[in-house]
């Protein structure tokens, strides 16, 4: 392990700690157990999921169910063509 001269022990014990947390977030990440994710095919119904809304509170899509169209759409993340 290289250690700048500079700061001595403080360097030494920060490298140590950046080296500790980023292995157990590493090992968390690989031990978690898988989620479980239900898939949709087309035709199904949407589950009804929670977000915030853009004026403040909470907005579930069952809030429409039966009330008005809504339109989901999906996009790719980085805007680019798919």
């Amino acid at each position: 392990m290289r250690v700048l001269q500079r700061g001595g022990e403080a360097m030494r014990i920060s490298v140590l700690r950046a080296a500790f947390v980023l292995t157990a977030i590493m090992l968390t990440a690989l031990l978690a157990p898988p989620v479980e994710v239900a898939a949709v095919q087309v035709g199904d119904r949407a589950p009804d999921f929670k977000l915030p809304a853009t004026t403040g509170g909470m907005i579930k899509l069952s809030d429409f169910r039966g009330k008005q169209m809504v339109l989901i759409e999906f996009y790719h993340a980085d805007w680019g063509p798919t």
